[in-house]
């Protein structure tokens, strides 16, 4: 795990800028940092290196080709890299491996098949490879977007790194940099700026599961080699005995290959479904006591350790807890809000930087149950996407909005918002209100004082037939993979991880398993009101039931009662008319009331209000 940076210019520009690139990202490597130039072909590449697989100082990037020719820069992990390795010995008996190293696989992969090696690539990564002989850049990312991979280009300068705070040390992009509306837009819709888009508008995205070459004429086009939804079959697996022992092999393989490691590994546990089961089976599988790391709150309706605990002590793991209290959160939030150099409002990034902290004391690497929720419907929004989708629901939807809206009750009027949508993308729209976030016609008709650049991208692409066999609680559920997962929880796993220089490894994001859980009939992922039923019979086997089935609270920060309490100065300072008015972006009378409605107790505005917050901070201090 590693931060990579890099320059491609047409210019002759000053190549040694990649040098504050590369300390901006020590957190990501601190093992080892290393530099490649060829001023004559305008490039440079920097890597900071996280030592995890092959320890040795030959292991170190960039790495050069033993022909020469090709030079690497890379971040992530490959699984099959010793798999691989076969392969390549196989068809070239002259291949001559120096390192352990994936890194080492990935150069003798692409001269041996090119851009093809990214089918057989198994695993998470952002990858930049530059071709001396024909002076050119091949980049690519992996299929889930687990590793993340920023740019800036114009007609003469391409540059890249896995944070936008080194890009921004470049002055090159420091001078030119503009605020994306487009992605002010979104990030009060969805609580973080999606893919392709920043905040900035000259920093993008590059998208994953795609690859790209570039010459020095610097036209970027990327090329898509995976998309979830060309995984989804005909026919689906129905069979129960069947789906049980297929997914206890392909999920005890997906641990297994993520157990490699020249350094100490343990895993998150939350007590949940997911992570109790990625260590159940790690526990298994392992030569060793498996450490475990969990984190809970003092206030007890957000505080789960003691399931956890409960969890480690029967699967005998050597179990780390830390309770916070809430001053601990509190403390850490200008340090999460800055780290994550654009606005984003997931707070358990709070618990996960605390967790990550934890865990890096007594290890590297950390397996985690990232994916599980989207693959196997355990969010509750798959509920209502399925209700919605219901004849009852859609003729009594416009009466029953009324009513509720006029209710006294919090609860009535989040579900009167739920309903209220005419934007024709219900995925977003069950998403935006499920997490008691804005709607698009709020957007439009309440909040903007311009509203013109909201980006309308997300229904899903009917070149897919077989998405038409899903339920529509399926389809929220790739809504989800493609973006709550992508550019929220895995950017909140890696940003959060990686500050404290510590890879996480997700199970449930292994190719063959989510290509496999497509393949799943419906009433196995739910069955009797029970969410994540397959995942949980199959935990029944390693955990007592009472362990099992019972209710989840996430991973989450008590962030209503903060905002009335010990964050109730963000609202005073940040929402105040005169903030408001400066920026000029937001109705003020809208804000008001929303203020007025939250403090009075309509509870469910409060990540409204914390967005407004985060928008307004952001670019008072950005700007």
């Amino acid at each position: 795990m590693c931060g990579v940076s890099g320059i491609l210019s047409s210019e002759n520009g000053d190549l040694n800028h990649i040098h504050p690139m590369i300390s901006s990202l020590v957190h990501r490597g601190p093992d080892a940092k290393g530099v490649f130039f060829n001023i004559d072909k305008g490039v440079a590449l920097g890597h900071n290196r996280l030592s995890i697989i092959d320890l040795s100082e030959r292991a170190n990037q960039p790495m050069v080709s033993s022909d020469g020719r090709y030079v690497i820069v890379f971040n992530g992990e490959i699984y099959n890299f010793q798999k691989l390795k076969v392969e390549l010995i196989a068809l070239n008996k002259e291949i001559k491996f120096v390192t352990q190293s994936d890194t080492e696989v990935i150069l003798h992969a692409f001269v041996e098949w090119g851009e093809g090696m990214m089918k057989r690539l198994d695993g998470m990564f952002a990858i930049a490879i530059f071709d001396q002989q024909r002076d050119r850049l091949f980049i690519a990312r992996d299929r889930v977007g687990k590793k993340p991979l920023f740019f800036y280009k114009d007609k003469k300068n391409f540059i890249f790194a896995s944070e936008i705070k080194a890009l921004l040390v470049h002055p090159l992009v420091a001078g030119q940099k503009k605020i994306n509306t487009t992605a002010i837009n979104l990030f009060l819709h969805l609580g973080y700026v999606p893919e392709p888009q920043t905040i900035f508008e000259i920093i993008h995205k590059f998208p994953a599961g795609s690859w790209a070459w570039l010459d020095k004429s610097i036209n970027l086009q990327p090329l898509r080699y995976w998309k979830i939804e060309e995984e989804i079959p005909e026919k689906r697996l129905e069979d129960v005995v069947q789906s049980k022992s297929m997914l206890k092999e392909i999920l005890e393989r997906a641990v297994e290959k993520r157990l490699i490691s020249d350094v100490p590994l343990g895993a998150f546990l939350s007590g949940g479904t997911d992570s109790s089961l990625v260590v159940a089976m790690a526990c298994r599988l392992g030569s060793f006591p498996l450490k475990t790391f969990n984190i809970g709150f003092k206030e007890s309706k957000f505080n789960e350790s003691h399931w956890a605990s409960s969890v480690a002590k029967h699967l005998k793991t050597e179990h780390y807890r830390h309770i916070i209290s809430e001053q601990e959160g509190v403390d850490l939030l200008d340090k999460y809000l800055h780290h994550f150099d654009e606005p984003f409002a997931d707070t358990s990034a709070i618990p996960t930087m605390l967790v990550s902290q934890l865990a890096r004391k007594e290890v590297a690497v950390c397996l985690t149950g990232d994916g599980g929720d989207e693959l196997f419907q355990g969010y509750g929004s798959y509920a209502w996407a399925n209700r919605l989708d219901s004849w009852p629901w859609q003729i009594a939807r416009r009466p029953l909005r009324y009513l509720l809206s006029i209710s006294s009750s919090s609860r009535f009027q989040r579900v009167s918002c739920l309903l209220d949508d005419d934007s024709g993308n219900s995925y977003s729209h069950i998403f935006s209100q499920e997490q008691n976030l804005f709607s698009q016609k709020e957007i439009g008709k309440k909040l903007m004082l311009d509203d013109s650049n909201f980006l309308d991208g997300f229904k899903y692409n009917p070149a897919y037939p077989n998405m038409d066999s899903l339920t529509s609680g399926e389809k929220q559920a790739v809504f989800d993979f493609n973006y709550y997962l992508k550019d929220d929880l895995l950017v909140k796993v890696d940003r959060a991880s990686m500050y404290y220089s510590l890879e996480c490894r997700c199970p449930f994001l292994d190719t063959e398993l989510i290509a496999w859980s497509c393949g799943l009939a419906a009433p196995l992922k739910k069955q009797n009101g029970v969410s994540k039923w397959l995942l949980k019979e199959l935990l029944s086997e390693y955990l007592p039931k009472d362990l099992v089935y019972r209710q989840k609270w996430g991973f989450s920060v008590p962030l209503s009662r903060w905002l009335k309490d010990d964050l109730r100065y963000l609202i005073d300072e940040f929402l105040c008319d005169a903030v408001v008015e400066n920026l000029g972006l937001f109705n003020k009378s809208y804000v008001n009331k929303l203020k007025i409605d939250f403090l009075k107790g309509s509870e469910f505005l409060f990540n409204r209000i914390w967005v407004l917050i985060i928008i307004h901070k952001w670019l008072k201090e950005n700007s």
